[in-house]
């Protein structure tokens, strides 16, 4: 009697479990490891795509700075080579270093920490 009780309960509990596929068994394993694998290659490695994306955009950002200064490199060449800006550039130099002036013009030396009219300093 006691032998076809414990065969019943086998039978029941066979019934609802799932059946034993060693196939299926690896296949979680495999899953498992599928995910390990997409989460070490999308995130965590040196070359992982999330890095890739982002020395991509960094890569961009660096070719656009790039073409603005060669783009202000072509314009400061322009410029040296330009006799007129030449001229006005030593103009310029030295009016505000040396404090030349032009004919009929004045000059006015503001010293520093001198005290303003309104009494600020």
């Amino acid at each position: 009697m006691r032998d076809i009780g414990s065969r019943i309960n086998r039978y029941r509990l066979s019934r609802y479990a799932l059946p034993v596929d060693k196939i299926r068994r690896r296949l979680r394993w495999a899953w498992l490891l599928g995910a390990l694998w997409l989460i070490w290659v999308g995130l965590v490695s040196d070359h992982s795509l999330l890095r890739i994306w982002s020395l991509s955009r960094e890569t961009a950002q660096t070719g656009r700075q790039l073409a603005e200064m060669r783009s202000e490199i072509d314009r400061l060449n322009a410029q040296l080579k330009d006799p007129a800006a030449e001229r006005r550039l030593a103009e310029r130099m030295l009016r505000e270093k040396s404090g030349m002036a032009r004919p009929g013009e004045i000059v006015y030396r503001i010293r520093a920490g001198a005290v303003d009219t309104l009494g600020r300093r």
